[in-house]
């Protein structure tokens, strides 16, 4: 496989991660929002925002996964290469995901872990 198919591989795997947080967080909020609204009302307009925001985040994941690959092309040669640099940066990512999610799942604060 090649450096530029990897590096779009874990740039992918960050991104759905990011569209699905994303889209959780708003379908909470809408349920919270929407509290007295009838339940059938309620699921179609979620319905209806999650379209909005997938349809335009999944046609744009192509030209952000490019442009990042690009980015760390340039900078991951000056940190050690750039397979190091690609590692790196999806590492630390997702390690920021993993926070968010553990967060979001079960109401765990990291921070308050590590004290």
């Amino acid at each position: 496989m090649s450096f530029r198919k990897f590096a779009n591989f874990l740039l992918f795997i960050i991104s759905i991660l990011i569209i699905n947080l994303l889209t959780t967080l708003i379908g909470d909020f809408m349920i919270k929002f929407m509290n007295g609204t009838h339940p059938f009302k309620a699921t179609l307009i979620g319905m209806v925002m999650t379209v909005f925001v997938l349809y335009p985040a999944y046609s744009r994941i192509n030209n952000f996964s490019d442009y990042i690959t690009r980015r760390i092309f340039t900078a991951g040669t000056n940190a050690g290469g750039k397979f190091f640099g690609i590692l790196w940066a999806f590492l630390v990512a997702f390690g920021i995901l993993f926070v968010c999610y553990l967060y979001l799942w079960y109401g765990v604060k990291i921070w308050t872990i590590l004290n």
